[in-house]
């Protein structure tokens, strides 16, 4: 597993801590801070409500149920960078892995496709909530226009997907890992940087891949 000081390239020294830009990126999915926060938080809530209508009506017994046992647990600070293992990581193209202690109980860790100073950031955030308070610390803040979450289901569990467009451009996702928990993969880059699609497949797969490895 790629560590704060160890670079994922073979050749060149280990990148130094993305203090600053983890600091920069945790900004921007701080408290609310304006209507449109608002809006997306509202967005992503009605898209898992949706998303577990979809899961009960379409009727495969894999669907997510209220209270089904936890696909994740535990996973905290120091475990949560193994969400991402070495291989994920190499074919992301990370550079560095830096876990981050949420509050009530939450952990995230930022995968940075960019090197420390870069002027505009790249990366991957990977995030366990266990409670739906814990949760709530992921409405981006900033001045940003969301779209209408979109539900769906991922490995079988009822998920949100919603794309943030602003100077940066975000897609976040929620997948209901059983027991209240909750899995968050968000893609981030520089705005047109990515084509909406790729931005909701990204997070797609990368979610898909990590509740597969738990699996196995």
């Amino acid at each position: 597993m790629v560590s704060k000081d160890t670079s994922t390239y073979e050749s060149g020294p280990a990148a130094a801590p993305l203090k600053e830009t983890a600091d920069f990126t945790k900004r921007s999915r701080g408290p609310l801070t304006s209507v449109l926060a608002i809006t997306a938080v509202l967005s992503l809530a009605v898209g898992g409500g949706i998303g577990y209508g979809i899961a009960h009506v379409s009727g495969p017994t894999s669907a997510t149920k209220s209270g089904s046992a936890p696909v994740l647990a535990g996973v905290s600070e120091v475990t949560v960078c193994n969400l991402v293992n070495d291989g994920m990581q190499q074919q992301l193209s990370i550079r560095e892995a830096s876990p981050l202690s949420e509050e009530n109980g939450g952990a995230s860790c930022y995968l940075m496709m960019t090197e420390d100073g870069a002027d505009e950031s790249a990366g991957f955030v990977v995030a366990f909530y266990p409670t739906t308070a814990s949760l709530q610390q992921t409405v981006d803040g900033t001045d940003v226009i969301p779209e209408k979450a979109e539900p769906l289901l991922i490995e079988g569990r009822a998920a949100a997907r919603q794309v943030l467009y602003g100077d940066a451009w975000k897609a976040q996702l929620t997948v209901d890992v059983g027991d209240g928990a909750t899995l968050y993969v968000e893609r981030f880059g520089p705005k047109d940087s990515l084509s909406e699609r790729e931005l909701r497949r990204s997070v797609d797969d990368l979610a898909t891949s990590v509740l597969k490895a738990e699996k196995a």
